[in-house]
């Protein structure tokens, strides 16, 4: 219940603000109708995908984000798919079993020899995904291929700082312990991450590790720019691509955010 009450007041904070005008991205040139009309391109002619992709919702929530991420995805792709939320979940233990469990259930796999998957995941679950990644005690892991992430705090939270009472919410401190053994830690994986501008949910600058290409992208005005960021059709778009071995909206090098 804490959970979903601090997602609730995330969204209020970011509710009926107008963003300011921001320059397009560079290195990410598509508009939303451009983008829209490039996933009826791909509904009308799915390619089959090389692995299964596995879906993540993010904090306190009951698989909203995964759903539409599912929904506006998957009709260009022929793939075995996972959705997973953590609405539940209040440690990233927790999200990490309910994660191996939920794959194995729904791909109809040994939970101690999971196929290697494809992972697209919104805010949190960017982060639980990053964690599962890696061998527990027991050896147990999720082989995450490519793992797409939208809004994640991967270098922490600006809305963490404040008190829920829950060790998930102190975990994304961005001094918290949690955090830096994910940064020390030895990635196996491509890693693609998104976010939109003006983001005072998570914050735009903490949305990729260091070193890490950050694609970025203007938010609408009056939209949400965490909250509504898994509902972006740009972002959408240019993570079906890849996932179709298409070229990419988004280029190398990624263009620095703006001031």
């Amino acid at each position: 219940m804490r959970i979903v009450l601090i997602a609730i007041t995330a969204a209020l904070l970011t509710a009926g603000c107008a963003t300011p005008d921001r320059i397009a991205n560079p290195s990410f040139p598509v508009t939303r109708r451009q983008a829209e009309s490039d996933l009826r391109r791909m509904k009308a002619a799915p390619v089959k995908a090389e692995r299964p992709i596995v879906f993540l919702a993010g904090i306190g929530d009951p698989s909203v984000s995964s759903g539409a991420l599912r929904r506006a995805i998957m009709p260009g792709l022929d793939a075995s798919i996972a959705e997973v939320d953590f609405f539940d979940e209040v440690t990233f233990p927790g999200a990490r079993q309910k994660l191996l469990r939920e794959v194995a259930a729904q791909l109809h796999a040994d939970i101690n020899n999971l196929p290697e998957v494809d992972v697209v995941a919104f805010s949190m679950g960017g982060l639980v995904a990053r964690e599962t990644a890696l061998a527990d005690d027991s050896g147990r892991r999720l082989p995450i291929r490519r793992l797409f992430t939208i809004s994640t705090p991967h270098q922490g939270a600006r809305l963490a700082g404040i008190p829920i009472g829950t060790p998930i919410g102190d975990d994304m401190i961005p001094t918290s312990e949690f955090l830096e053994q994910l940064r020390t830690a030895r990635r196996t994986y491509e890693l693609y991450c998104y976010t939109r501008l003006d983001d005072v949910t998570v914050g735009e600058e903490f949305a990729a590790p260091e070193g890490v290409a950050l694609w970025w992208l203007p938010t609408p005005s009056g939209e949400w720019a965490h909250a509504a960021a898994f509902d972006d059709a740009r972002i959408q778009a240019d993570i079906a691509r890849r996932l179709r071995g298409e070229a990419p909206f988004s280029t190398l090098p990624a263009a620095p955010l703006p001031d």
